[in-house]
Order: C-alpha cells, then sequence, then structure tokens
C-alpha cells in the first residue's frame, strides 16, 4: 500500500537535488532554483494539507471505505508528478523549465498528501499492541522493495553511461521503477479493507479541528519534533554529494552502491530489532531511545571526520549504525502517531485521523524541505557548478564544500536528533496513568458505540 510513498521520499530525499544540480540541464542557477521551489512548496502544504485532511475527514464513507478512494488517487498522481520532476525537458528557456518545475512539484505535493495509510491502518485495530505487530512486516517488506531506490544512482549512472547521457539515464530509470510501484501499490491498497473507524460525530467542522488543535498537546509535541528531528533526511539530502567529493567522483557508481546497501540493511535491520529491543517501552520512550541512538554514531563520525579520518569504510560504518537507528524508529513514531489520533478521539469524539496524517505529511515534507534547503545553502555559498566533463568548478574549493556537507549530514543531524528526545522526554503527556487512563476510557467508548449500533 505504501510502496508509492517509499519510491517518492526515496527519489525526492536522495536524487532530486543531484539530478536538478548536476544533470537536468538547468545549469549553475539549478541550486537557487530547487532551494526556492522547496520552501516555496512547504508554504503551499501549510495552507493545503490541513485542507486535504479535512476533505478527506468528511468525505462519505465509501463501499471501499472513507480513505482508500483517496490512497488510490494520490498514488496515481504522485507516481505522474515523480516522472514529471525528473524529466525536465532540455531544449527549451530557463523559464519554462521553472514552470514545469512548479506544475510538477504542486503535483507532487497533492499527490503525496492524499495518501492516507495511517488513517487505514488506525482503522485495522484500537489495540495499540496489534498495530505494532502489524506494522514490523510490512516495514521490512517495504525496504525489501527500496532496494532498486537504494541502488538507484549506481543504476540510473549505469544506463546513462550506455545512453551517453547521464541525464537521460536518471529520467529513464525513474520511470522504469516508478510506474510498477505504482501499480503494486495501487493493487496493494485495494486488497486493503478498511476498518470502521467510531466516532460520535461523521462531520468534522473547522471549529472542531481548531479544537483538537488547541487541546491536543500530543500533536503539539509531535509536530515540534517533527520539525526539527531531521536527522535522516539530512543525512539523505547531503551524503551523496559528500560521498562524491570526498571519495571521487570517479567512484560515485560504487560508492553509490555501497551506500546503498548500507541504507537498505541498517533500515531493515532497525525495523526487525526494534520490537525486541523496544519490548515493553511505550511508543513516547521507544522514539527517544532511537533519537539518541541516532544522534551518536553521527556525533562520533563529525569528530573523526574533523581528524582527519576521511576513509569511506570508517564513514560507511557509522553511518550503518545511524540507520539501524532510524529504521527501529519507525515501528515507535508510527504508533505515536496512531496514539495522537486515539488522543484526539478522546477529547473531542473525533479521531480526525485525515487531519492527523495531513499534518504527518506536512511534517516529512517540510523535513525533506528543509534538509534540501540546507544542503542547497551550501552548494550557492561554494557557488557549486559542475561542467559537462563532470568536474568540480565552484567558486569555493572543494574542502569548503566538504565542510559545510560535514555540518549538515553528521553534526546538525545529531544535535537535532538529542534535542527532539529532550522535548519528548520533558513535555510528551501520554505515560504512566494517564495514558493507561485514556485507554481504558477510549475501550468503554468502543463498547458503547459497538452497543448503539447493535
Amino acid at each position: 500500500m505504501r510502496w508509492t510513498i517509499t519510491a517518492a521520499m526515496s527519489l525526492t530525499t536522495t536524487a532530486f537535488l543531484l539530478y536538478l544540480t548536476d544533470y537536468s540541464g538547468i545549469g549553475a542557477a539549478a541550486a537557487t532554483v530547487g532551494t526556492i521551489l522547496l520552501l516555496a512548496g512547504r508554504l503551499f502544504d501549510a495552507f493545503d494539507d490541513p485542507l486535504q485532511g479535512w476533505i478527506m475527514d468528511n468525505a462519505p464513507r465509501t463501499k471501499i471505505g472513507r480513505y482508500k478512494p483517496f490512497m488510490l488517487g494520490g498514488i496515481v498522481v504522485c507516481t505522474a508528478a515523480l516522472i514529471l520532476l525528473f524529466n525536465i525537458p532540455r531544449n527549451v528557456s530557463l523559464a519554462v523549465k521553472i514552470v514545469w518545475l512548479s506544475v510538477a512539484y504542486l503535483l507532487y505535493e497533492i499527490g503525496y498528501s492524499f495518501q492516507p495509510a495511517d488513517p487505514i491502518k488506525y482503522s485495522l485495530s484500537p489495540d495499540p499492541k496489534i498495530r505494532e505487530r502489524i506494522l514490523v512486516v510490512p516495514r521490512v517488506v517495504e525496504q525489501v522493495i527500496a532496494v532498486p531506490f537504494s541502488f538507484f544512482l549506481t543504476l540510473a549512472l549505469a544506463l546513462g553511461g550506455s545512453l551517453g547521457d547521464a541525464g537521460k539515464g536518471i529520467s529513464l530509470s525513474v520511470i522504469l521503477v516508478t510506474v510498477p510501484m505504482m501499480i503494486m501499490s495501487f493493487v496493494g491498497t485495494l486488497l486493503v479493507r478498511e476498518g470502521h473507524v467510531m466516532q460520535q460525530s461523521e462531520s468534522v467542522g473547522f471549529r472542531d479541528i481548531l479544537a483538537m488543535l488547541k487541546i491536543n498537546k500530543p500533536l503539539l509535541v509531535m509536530a515540534i519534533t517533527g520539525l526539527i528531528g531531521l536527522a535522516f533526511p539530512f543525512i539523505m539530502a547531503s551524503a551523496v554529494y559528500y560521498i562524491k567529493w570526498a571519495f571521487g567522483p570517479e567512484n560515485l557508481g560504487t560508492n553509490s552502491a555501497i551506500w546503498g546497501a548500507v541504507i537498505l540493511l541498517g533500515i531493515i535491520t532497525g525495523t526487525i530489532i526494534a520490537p525486541k529491543l523496544l519490548k515493553g517501552t511505550i511508543p513516547m520512550k521507544g522514539v527517544i531511545i532511537c533519537n539518541l541512538a541516532n544522534a551518536a554514531p553521527l556525533a562520533v563520525l563529525y569528530v573523526l571526520s574533523l581528524l582527519g579520518f576521511r576513509n569511506p569504510i570508517v564513514f560507511f560504518g557509522f553511518m550503518f549504525l545511524a540507520m539501524t537507528a532510524a529504521g527501529m524508529s519507525y515501528i515507535p513514531g508510527t504508533v505515536l502517531a496512531m496514539e495522537v489520533m486515539d488522543y484526539s478521539l478522546h477529547r473531542t469524539g473525533k479521531g480526525m485521523q485525515g487531519i492527523i496524517q495531513a499534518i504527518r505529511n506536512f511534517l516529512e515534507k517540510t523535513q525533506s524541505a528543509m534538509s534540501s534547503t540546507v544542503t542547497g545553502a551550501v552548494l550557492i555559498a561554494v557557488g557549486y557548478v559542475v561542467n559537462d566533463a563532470g568536474d568540480y568548478v565552484g567558486t569555493a574549493p572543494v574542502e569548503s564544500l566538504l565542510s559545510g556537507l560535514l555540518l549538515v549530514c553528521m553534526l546538525i543531524p545529531a544535535i537535532l536528533s538529542v534535542l527532539s528526545a529532550g522535548i519528548y522526554h520533558f513535555f510528551y503527556p501520554l505515560k504512566g496513568a494517564v495514558r493507561d487512563q485514556m485507554y481504558a476510557q477510549l475501550g468503554e467508548f468502543r463498547e458503547q458505540s459497538l452497543r448503539e449500533s447493535v
């Protein structure tokens, strides 16, 4: 069901900015254009994502469910947008390219937000423990399916080599990997039977949304940490640039394959071991543990890099530990998002799953945009340009570029991970007796709703 989301996040975080700056034909303006586009997209999302969430929550329940029709439409639109984003026409003016990018990115934002995977999962069971169990296997399968994206740049550059044009190789590769993902995601969504989410009223008004936002402190904490918990997207946005210029552009194909394996194996390992290592912990504590586990290897790697240990084995080794922590965080993070939905249902009688999913989508896309924006700022600062021969010809030396990338790839995400863990520890309210009381009352509410329906 989430394979298109997996494709979208993988391509936009690891390959999109590199495609713009090095292979799209836009030239020296690419870093600036990409940065502005991402920022404009976030301003649009601030209005659009909540609106889309409201539309989904107020949609009539169809024969296949309330949220599934939106999921199916979002899969198609998002796939079409990805193909457009990575297939910028070459022989047109810069103005036409910018318009093309803007329209494609707008479609991407809409298509991504209209994929309410979490509300559909939320509807399958009211039990947090069952939700946790049903997340593990799909997450592992998603990462196996993400193999083509882990090695995407390696495959795309190889195809580009046979075509004599690396940019065309990337463009064609996007089509070859996203269309099958779209088909399987569409079929997968059809095969999931959406459950019935019980709430006191079928309609959700803007006053309900404002009231929910006002009283839902767990959502506020999740939103704040979502805006600063940028370790994974920061790494994804900047690592390829660092790998390319720290270990040699001539080795990018091989090192990209190694990097893809590190991402894939790390996330799968983290997903598999998370239920055992985090057994008996509530989602909030699980998220804290994962944040701290993510920060530690990044901080050590940054210090080693400053001391001159610029070695690919050291880099990939510590990054594997960081990816493992990132893989672990998915399970408690997703269950925590469902817990926020439970809290909304507990306090207002309306789960507002679509709104909360929209806010989470906004946070994910904001993370991606912020990490790409900071990476873009580094590229702009050094006057990043790659000539037709593939050589770096920026206005600042390559060492200045690598120093900036070290901050984005290692130090900043390490600091933000620690800060995110601290916010959860001191300010997240759903723990102990408060959390137990909420689920006890929700159980009574669901039993009453069931009796009334009978």
